[in-house]
């Protein structure tokens, strides 16, 4: 098995044509299709089925493609940390992001990046904070936001902020009425309603392990509780959407729904008694050597942190 085989192979995978691929690569079809047959005959499986659409990796290629990728990121890693040694820092860089750091955070960092990073190319992955987790171990991610730092061990989190949770619902929400004197939520200005009320809400709500769902269903034991949970999903747009439809309630970061609460498409109040909180931290791996471009993408999202935070526009803080 060699690099360029690798090289080939996912070339292929990803147009899901030889002939797309022999183009993009610059090699006679008949050449990489030779590359590809050696390659399973060394390996001993079928990598690859061909049909009247193209082609497409069987289960056998699946699993090639996921170290493929590993193998070939490592050694760009290798290539970089050798160029390093003189001059700015370049590369490509994979950060990760949960969609509420994606609304809010991600057009600072990749402006930030351009302008003073600019050999660096900057690659933005949205997905759930575990599965961003288990990518930064897998090393298909170099750096990612989570909100669960427990999800993978052996990974460095450094705490950068701090987000109040508040219950969103459809802009018709029938929520119990606030109390009198009732206060207003902590760092939102929203009204606030008590953990005890929303048990008596149909729920939308991620599923377990999920880091909120853990967090609600933690206080929600504490109080001996039982939450009228309507539907679990993991997606928060496709939550969002179905609390606009008044099919549900859910429990977010101000953040995540800042825009439709605005826009007047969603409700939110800060919960109380207690005050439901999460941090987000930054996770990146130890085991591995840091580039300069790493660490310089690093610095410059603790930087953008920095700067929102004291701007007073976010629904985040900095952590307590």
């Amino acid at each position: 098995m060699t690099i360029r085989q690798l090289r080939y192979f996912l070339r292929i995978v990803e147009l899901k044509s030889f002939s797309k691929a022999a183009a993009y690569l610059h090699v006679a079809q008949p050449a990489l299709g030779l590359q590809i047959r050696k390659l399973e005959e060394e390996l001993g499986v079928k990598l690859l089925n061909r049909h009247s659409r193209g082609v497409s990796a069987t289960e056998a290629g699946l699993i090639l493609r996921d170290h493929a990728l590993i193998v070939l990121r490592q050694i760009e890693r290798a290539k970089l940390h050798l160029i390093d040694f003189a001059g700015p820092p370049r590369g490509k860089i994979a950060v990760g992001v949960t969609p509420t750091v994606n609304l809010v955070l991600a057009s600072a960092l990749v402006q930030k990046c351009r302008a003073e990073l600019p050999n660096v190319s900057l690659s933005i992955v949205e997905g759930m904070s575990e599965n961003l987790m288990e990518w930064v171990e897998n090393d298909r991610l170099d750096m990612a936001f989570s909100y669960n730092p427990s999800a993978v061990r052996g990974l460095v989190c450094e705490p950068m902020l701090t987000e109040d949770l508040c219950l969103v619902g459809p802009p018709s929400a029938a929520l119990p009425a606030a109390k009198p004197g009732a206060k207003r939520g902590k760092n939102s200005g929203l009204e606030s309603i008590a953990f005890a009320e929303i048990a008596e809400l149909p729920m939308i709500l991620p599923s377990p392990p999920h880091g909120l769902r853990s967090i609600v269903d933690e206080v929600a034991n504490q109080q001996e509780l039982e939450l009228k949970i309507a539907l679990e999903i993991d997606s928060v747009p496709a939550t969002k959407e179905l609390i606009e439809k008044d099919l549900g309630y859910t429990i977010l970061g101000m953040g995540a729904v800042k825009r439709e609460v605005e826009d007047g498409r969603l409700t939110a109040r800060t919960i109380t008694a207690p005050n439901l909180s999460r941090n987000m931290f930054l996770a990146y791996s130890s085991k591995r050597p840091s580039s300069k471009a790493s660490n310089a993408v690093r610095q410059i999202i603790r930087s953008v942190v920095q700067e929102g935070i004291a701007s007073g526009q976010w629904s985040w803080r900095a952590v307590e």
